[in-house]
């Protein structure tokens, strides 16, 4: 259902997923041996709630942050923009991910890699599968990173007394995804 949702609300053929919770996205940061990140500011928040399982203490500056680290950074969202500044930082975190997962000495061990996560995710994918897509994945460049949908086409709402965010137009989601997309096919040379 979720891949129907989003692929329509995208425009693509979403085929394959992978679903990942906390402990899978610690499990795979440990496995690569950390990430080295530049953290942008001190970010303190406790939960109560659960048992204070998740609750977020990273100084600012330039550090290894380990499983744990990292998902204290990517959870962050008592700031100014709240969940737009938090998907910008996952973004910026991914990135560091798969730049180290690029790395000679993570391909050599990308079976071993994908093992001690398959625990924690759920896919359609095989391991044989996700070992080709590592492969391809190592010898492409990113072309950049976006906000889907990008905050123009998002509108503040009430519904049964709840604010949310709706999107404005799904046609012109579609659009800009396909704008981004053609854009980062011309920088990878037609590829």
């Amino acid at each position: 259902m979720a891949m129907k949702t989003v692929g329509d609300l995208l425009g693509l053929n979403i085929q394959y997923y992978v679903y990942t919770d906390f402990e899978g996205f610690k499990s795979l940061v440990d496995a690569i041996g950390g990430i080295d990140f530049d953290v942008e500011k001190d970010m303190n928040y406790t939960d109560n709630a659960d048992g204070n399982l998740y609750d977020i203490h990273l100084k600012k500056g330039m550090q290894k942050l380990d499983g744990t680290k990292a998902l204290q950074y990517v959870r962050f969202r008592h700031d100014a923009m709240s969940d737009f500044a938090r998907t910008e930082r996952q973004r910026k975190l991914l990135a560091a991910v798969a730049d180290k997962l690029k790395s000679g000495w993570n391909l050599s061990r990308m079976k071993q890699i994908a093992e001690s996560a398959a625990p924690y995710i759920q896919t359609n994918l095989d391991i044989s599968n996700m070992l080709k897509l590592a492969s391809l994945g190592s010898k492409t460049q990113m072309a950049g990173t976006a906000q889907v949908p990008p905050m123009d086409l998002l509108e503040s709402k009430k519904v049964n007394g709840a604010s949310i965010l709706s999107v404005k137009s799904e046609d012109k989601v579609q659009e800009y995804v396909q704008e981004l997309l053609s854009g980062a096919n011309a920088r990878n040379g037609g590829e």
